[in-house]
């Protein structure tokens, strides 16, 4: 979501992080192989056993042979088969990823830092209570969530100064429910929290044409003390409106070595987050935490954030999450009449924010 330009510069170890790139895939090829193999070996070994004639006998070496012989076929077949599943695989453009996360139900699978990542689902965390069959493409290639055949779902954006001006009947239009509005950003070198210069006009513009609001921060918060006065600035900055949808903090990876959060452990964000949404309670809005695959999994711990609503960035026509999310955020590259280039879509699993 965040969108702060940079510029573009020769990086001295972009051939080094390539090659590693290119080195996580060939083992993920590897495991591929090896579990297939494996388990068709083993089928092998158990058909082998099975089909023993019980009216011969049997010396142990024949018997070591059989099996070997049974292994050898099956481990061909195997590979031959994850050779076709990968070809299938990239053909239709879903990559190694998408194998991975078949082969690994229990896991929740995803790419950080150039290596692939298994994290081990947890009964400790809200499943997700949404029936994932309800989510369609409708006929105007947008998300929806059906229940029984009606619409349950609204449809949202979310926007900052990068959205340029908006304008907000034609939003409006558009189907728009709601919007998700940028209060600011903690400087992720600086350590400065700057205020949207385009948060008054989009808060008015929204509101006055019937569109429900709600609000992000982006944090670089490195204390409690930080989080608490992030929270206090979008406290200040959004009590002149009328704002029904929650306020989420935005919980994103740098990837930048320099960046004043890069070497925070996953308690200490956890510690900053709860600590931002438990001002903001007490103020009595509504907080939820922002972030993709790379902020639950690996960023925060999320066993500690059960009490708090979840806003889920994953662009595809599927969620690939087991836990319970209140909103997704389902594309980067949607456009919305009166607006000028791509825009955030997002959906929410409920109408209980609608005013």
């Amino acid at each position: 979501m965040e969108k702060e330009r940079r510029k573009s510069r020769i990086n001295p170890l972009l051939i080094t992080a390539n090659i590693t790139s290119i080195l996580s895939l060939i083992c993920c090829i590897a495991i591929l192989f090896l579990v297939v193999s494996n388990n068709k070996s083993q089928e092998a070994e158990q058909e082998v056993m099975m089909n023993l004639e019980p009216d011969r006998t049997y010396t142990a070496d024949e018997v070591d042979a059989l099996v070997a012989e049974a292994k050898l076929e099956g481990g061909e077949e195997g590979k031959e088969e994850i050779r076709e599943d990968i070809k299938d695989a990239y053909m239709n453009g879903t990559g190694i990823v998408h194998e991975l996360r078949l082969l690994f139900p229990n896991d929740i699978v995803f790419y950080n830092n150039g290596r692939y990542q298994f994290e081990p689902i947890s009964s400790n965390i809200p499943a997700r209570t949404y029936d994932p069959t309800g989510l369609v493409v409708n006929t105007r290639g947008e998300m929806e969530y059906q229940v029984n055949g009606g619409v349950k779902s609204l449809k949202g954006i979310d926007l900052s100064r990068y959205q340029g001006d908006i304008d907000w009947s034609k939003v409006a239009g558009d189907g728009v429910d709601y919007a998700m509005i940028r209060v600011g950003i903690r400087g992720y070198g600086t350590g400065e929290i700057v205020i949207d210069d385009t948060l008054d006009a989009n808060m008015m513009g929204a509101t006055y044409n019937g569109i429900d609001v709600g609000a992000y921060f982006f944090t670089q918060a490195i204390s409690e003390e930080e989080a608490i006065e992030e929270a206090e600035a979008v406290i200040e900055a959004l009590a002149p409106y009328n704002v029904t949808y929650p306020i989420a903090i935005d919980v994103e990876d740098v990837n930048d070595s320099s960046a004043r959060t890069a070497n925070l452990t996953a308690t200490q964000r956890t510690d900053y987050v709860i600590a931002f949404c438990e001002r903001l309670e007490e103020a009595g809005y509504t907080p939820m935490i922002y972030g993709n695959l790379k902020t639950y999994c690996d960023m925060l711990e999320m066993e500690r954030l059960n009490d708090y609503e979840k806003w889920f960035a994953f662009y595809d026509t599927y969620v690939y999450f087991p836990y319970e999310i209140s909103m997704w955020q389902y594309t980067d590259s949607g456009t919305v009449n009166g607006i000028e280039g791509n825009v955030d879509l997002n959906i929410t699993f409920t109408d209980k924010y609608h005013k």
